[in-house]
């Protein structure tokens, strides 16, 4: 009788996913030691034995995962795209990047993702890890979401950023309040009250709750938030710049700027240095995303660090939860990473 078992019998008889009996007779890493001690047992006690076939079948998963970017020139995804490869490597894993150009296209124009997405299904990939891009528009364009839960019917997929509306797909989350109130309160702690938001986008999630936390934090401390001193205009160098020209037209001039990134920071401490303007004595500016490199920049950014090498790994033990099928119901978005403010010369 044991000659007829195959191996999503030993699946059901240890209780896990036939992934999990796949890796296990693999010898692969990624498997707790209580798991794989089951699962042996269930093997020694049926003299389980697969077939050169159903080996060759077990060895047609690809150990490749699919990482989904939106801009690969943004230094966000250039670091985690780095860190999750890490932490892939430490598991026997590799990643095949895709980079859909989207940060600054319409998110009516699905055309490119839509093809990313049938590519990535022809293709032998086990997950897939989407960093940014339209599901993080706010709220997520419906063509894209149906590409996207299309994706997830043939597939592991882990979404880094907004939750889906309905908590369909597992998502890392990451911090977008306390790194704002640790950015304002910085500055309010040096006694500075006429603070500014500049960079990002209003269709975008992320910056939605970061301006939402900018107007919670300066209300909690007493402060009527102007909304002329919010200027979202997108999350390059040059917006960074273009935020002061818009700034500086007006009759009044805050003291500190909260910008969206470091690269918003620098484009803005440009134009003020243009100006003649002394950052920090004149006018403090100060950054919710640290990106590397920024250390080096003239005056040193003071900006908050999101942890992304604790992040990538978080990312991918997500994919190998769901991928081995221990991915709890109750976990499929982690808790956020806890900022750090980094202290610099520039705030």
């Amino acid at each position: 009788m044991s000659k007829n078992l195959t191996i999503k019998d030993i699946a059901v008889l240890a209780g896990v996913s036939i992934t999990t009996v796949s890796r296990v007779l693999n010898k692969h890493a990624w498997v707790s030691e209580k798991t794989r001690t089951r699962v042996e047992q269930v093997i020694a006690e049926h003299q389980f034995s697969p077939n050169l076939m159903a080996r060759g079948m077990i060895s047609r998963q690809s150990y490749t995962l699919a990482v989904i970017v939106s801009d690969i020139t943004n230094p966000y995804f250039v670091t985690l795209v780095a860190q999750i490869q890490q932490a892939c490597l430490a598991i026997g894993y590799k990643i095949t990047l895709y980079d859909t150009q989207s940060a600054n296209r319409s998110p009516q124009h699905d055309d490119d993702e839509s093809a990313i997405f049938q590519s990535i299904i022809d293709s032998q990939i086990d997950g897939v890890i989407v960093l940014g891009g339209h599901s993080d528009y706010a709220p997520i364009p419906a063509g894209y979401l149906t590409l996207l839960e299309s994706l997830m019917d043939k597939m592991a997929v882990v979404v880094v950023g907004q939750p889906h509306p309905a908590g369909r797909w597992p998502c890392v989350m990451r911090d977008q309040q306390h790194c704002v109130g640790l950015a304002v309160n910085h500055l309010l702690a040096r006694g500075l009250r006429d603070i500014a938001f500049i960079g990002g986008s209003r269709k975008v999630w992320v910056t939605r709750e970061r301006v939402s936390h900018f107007h919670a934090t300066l209300q909690q401390a007493g402060i009527t938030p102007r909304d002329s001193w919010i200027c979202l205009n997108n999350f390059y160098p040059e917006h960074g710049y273009q935020a002061i020209d818009t700034l500086w037209q007006q009759a009044e001039q805050p003291q500190a700027l909260v910008a969206i990134n470091d690269r918003v920071a620098m484009g803005a401490i440009r134009a003020l240095h243009d100006r003649g303007i002394d950052v920090p004595e004149q006018v403090a500016v100060i950054s919710c995303e640290r990106f590397p490199g920024s250390e080096y920049f003239i005056p040193r950014l003071t900006s908050v660090d999101h942890q992304n090498p604790q992040l990538g790994q978080n990312i991918i033990t997500m994919m190998m939860a769901q991928l081995d099928g221990s991915l709890s119901p109750h976990a499929r978005c982690s808790a956020p990473l806890k900022p750090v403010l980094i202290p610099g010369e520039s705030a």
